[in-house]
């Protein structure tokens, strides 16, 4: 419109001034921690999975927010008291103190106060989980891994003053169930930065290593409570990283370690080893 007006001698050439286009691509730079929370864009991140924390961290920051990450809910709580977040995303099952705990915990510190949002992220879909959330005083509900175009959609729908431009998101994948790695699925995470996906996926590599190892000895060991505990570890980083089978073998497995099931774990014990060998493969195959 200034280039027309100008044309038109309405305005001064000097008027018009160049503006440099926005890239689609170009991730945005997360503010700092003051600045963060005076922009709404301070988000507390409830997660004890060590890989899931660096995916949420990657994610919020490719979308203009900075992740404050506590180990725990009890530790998310103290964090929660002392700082100023616009937002809480928390699991559910997490040491201390579970997700469930820390939003009742926050609705009793705010009465009368503002109510921040509080929104659970969970490996375990469940039926009925989403009203028992609601009942506990979670606003929303979203399965992991949450896919970077849905946790946007999220974040606009809870924090529409922090909304701005975001990078362009890729689709939400579909992997090929006879893939033993879909490595578009972490693509939809995290974007598709080759730097950014070899760095997850050799933490993923190193980190699946030592749960096998530890799954063995838990195993041999008839540890049921343990199993469980490593499997549903594993089935989140392996659903993030595309290992779909690989999830699904280790849902199974957490399952049978709740139930105490230990001869369905011996004869799912075969075909993890299978499929943990096959997805180590597609990760050694892949391009340095």
């Amino acid at each position: 419109m200034k280039a027309v007006a100008w044309v038109a001698g309405r305005i001064a050439a000097n008027a018009v001034k160049e503006r440099a286009p926005f890239k689609a691509d170009t991730p945005l730079a997360p503010p700092s921690m003051r600045p963060a929370s005076a922009q709404d864009r301070l988000i507390l991140v409830a997660e004890d999975n060590e890989f899931n924390q660096k995916v949420l961290r990657k994610q919020l920051a490719l979308l203009g927010f900075m992740a404050h990450i506590a180990d725990n809910g009890r530790e998310a709580l103290e964090c929660w008291q002392r700082g100023d977040y616009a937002l809480l995303l928390t699991d559910l099952h997490m040491p201390e103190m579970d997700g469930y705990d820390l939003a009742v915990a926050i609705r009793e510190a705010e009465a009368g106060q503002r109510r921040r949002p509080i929104v659970v992220l969970t490996a375990n879909a469940l039926k009925g989980e989403a009203k028992r959330c609601l009942e506990f005083g979670i606003d929303d509900y979203m399965s992991k891994p949450v896919q970077l175009a849905n946790l946007k959609a999220l974040l606009d729908k809870w924090l529409p003053t922090a909304a701005t431009r975001a990078p362009e998101l890729p689709a939400p994948a579909t992997a090929a169930p006879a893939l033993a790695l879909d490595v578009s699925v972490l693509q939809a995470l995290v974007g598709d930065e080759p730097a950014v996906i070899k760095e997850f996926l050799q933490d993923f590599r190193v980190s699946a290593g030592q749960a096998v190892l530890q799954m063995r000895a838990v195993c041999q060991s008839r540890q049921a409570p343990a199993v469980e505990a490593l499997a549903h570890k594993l089935k989140s980083a392996a659903r993030s990283v595309g290992a779909l089978a690989l999830g699904e073998l280790c849902a199974q497995m957490e399952a049978a370690g709740q139930a105490s099931q230990l001869d369905a774990l011996a004869d799912l014990w075969p075909r993890f080893e299978a499929e943990i060998a096959a997805v180590d493969e597609c990760l050694g195959s892949l391009p340095a």
